[in-house]
């Protein structure tokens, strides 16, 4: 279960530094960009577990379980504090404004 925490916290932590490092760097294809940045993601935690399921004997449903639920409540903490701090990502960045 620790194992599926860390996942999360390291997801999280990556997911949040490449939206930010990717939203100064690429304005104009940022939405495409984004979609990219998170396959790879995903990708490589699914890499990740599978190599953790071939090469420890941990129950990996309680892994699974405990890192989307990890990985949720840093979101929505995220989302919550974006909401009342309301600093967001750089306006310059926004793709669909006219």
């Amino acid at each position: 279960m620790a194992v599926g925490l860390f996942m999360a916290v390291v997801y999280h932590l990556s997911s949040v530094r490449s939206q930010h490092w990717l939203s100064t760097r690429f304005t104009s294809t940022l939405a495409l960009v984004s979609v990219a940045a998170f396959l790879a993601r995903i990708t490589l935690a699914g890499l990740a577990l599978v190599a953790v399921s071939l090469l420890t004997t941990l129950n990996m449903p309680a892994v699974g379980l405990a890192f989307v639920t990890l990985f949720t409540a840093l979101n929505g903490y995220s989302l919550y504090r974006l909401s009342k701090t309301g600093r967001g990502v750089d306006p310059s960045s926004h793709v669909l404004l006219p």
